[in-house]
């Protein structure tokens, strides 16, 4: 309608064009009264014809907007598309596909709860949602304790670029922030700054999109994500694993343990090969398992032997060469009475350290060893 209303207005107002004046042969002509009302009524219409023009091609624009939909041009993998023909609620998950094949995203509508069967079905069956251990936080949450995702983040019809993704997931594991050059080495090393510093101010206009205006806060080439506008999983993990004491060993350190273990939904931002991501990734990936072995432990002083065997299964399928975890294990095994399974167990660790390293288990694994099976 609006592009029709421009056309009709671009035809009355070429209908009714006003004529050019005559110009003056030379500068020392006298410009009279007449001239200067002709002229200026040439440039009101002009003026005119290129308000309207304006207005036309926005709101063509905006057809093709409406006609390519939300998500209409976007390619979702199969995973994807399995999850779009799930049940939900009335107000449905949108889920953004970066240009590339990088990580997930979830982006989920301010106050909208994700179902936990659909963050299962992504994570895979096997492995923990993160479930809140407070009161609702309206703030966009990013999670990098696991596959990167985003939620609470706002809409958008043209969906998010990978180098916003990554961007974000860059400032989220820096608390203080970074500057533009170690930015643009890290997103792009090699390029040409001058290119490169294009696409750092568009991925930073991607990500306040999404996150918010105020969310990605620049100052003088240093950029920072603002902790009042935005809450990052590995923050709230921090702020729980410095309430832990060594002197707490009761039933509140437990449920400090167990909130932390629930954080991580897989390996710290799976799925992802960012090549600046190595040593964050790494570190995170100790603290998982370090959780892991605490909780475990709780676990079986507890007397839940089962709980902890589970938790040291968890921890082994990510450091498979930590002993410290096959000795849980054994424990575990040890508590629930499976004799043959704890001597299955070592020799199982005997012979893929043998494999892998040449190496024989720790004189604490085999000490546990004996005592578990009852020799001297």
């Amino acid at each position: 309608m609006a592009a029709a209303v421009s056309l009709a207005a671009l035809a009355v107002l070429w209908r009714f064009r006003p004529e050019w004046p005559e110009l003056p042969d030379s500068l020392s002509s006298p410009v009279t009264s007449t001239l200067l009302q002709q002229l200026a009524l040439v440039a009101a219409w002009l003026l005119a014809a290129l308000v309207i023009l304006q207005l036309l091609v926005e709101s063509l624009g905006a057809m093709r907007v409406r006609r390519r939909g939300d998500l209409g041009s976007i390619a979702l993998p199969a995973t994807m598309r399995e999850l779009s023909r799930l049940r939900r609620p009335a107000r449905t998950l949108a889920i953004l596909r970066p240009v590339i094949a990088e990580p997930r995203l979830l982006v989920v509508a301010p106050h909208e709860a994700t179902p936990a069967p659909a963050v299962q079905d992504i994570v895979g069956a096997n492995k923990v949602a993160p479930q809140p251990d407070t009161e609702p936080d309206e703030r966009p949450l990013i999670a990098l304790l696991g596959p990167l995702t985003i939620q609470g983040g706002k809409r958008s019809r043209r969906g998010l670029r990978a180098r916003a993704l990554e961007l974000i997931a860059f400032l989220a594991l820096r608390r203080e922030g970074a500057q533009r050059d170690e930015i643009l080495e890290a997103l792009w090393p090699g390029e040409d700054p001058k290119r490169s510093r294009q696409r750092l101010y568009q991925a930073v206009r991607d990500a306040r999109r999404l996150l918010g205006e105020d969310a990605v806060v620049s100052e003088r080439d240093r950029y920072w994500l603002d902790r009042t506008r935005v809450r990052v999983d590995v923050h709230d993990l921090e702020r729980l694993l410095s309430e832990l004491t060594d002197d707490d060993q009761g039933a509140n350190r437990r449920e400090l343990l167990e909130r932390g273990l629930r954080l991580f939904r897989a390996e710290p931002l799976e799925g992802c090969d960012y090549a600046w991501s190595g040593g964050e990734v790494r570190g995170l990936r100790g603290t998982y398992v370090e959780l892991i072995e605490l909780a475990g432990r709780a676990r079986l002083e507890a007397g839940d032997a089962r709980g902890a065997l589970e938790a040291s299964e968890r921890g082994l399928a990510v450091d498979e060469l930590n002993e410290a975890l096959w000795r849980l294990a054994m424990e575990a095994e040890g508590g629930l009475g499976l004799r043959e399974s704890v001597e299955e167990r070592y020799e199982r660790l005997r012979t893929l350290l043998d494999e892998r390293l040449g190496l024989e288990p720790q004189r604490d694994t085999r000490l546990l060893c004996r005592r578990l099976l009852g020799q001297n």
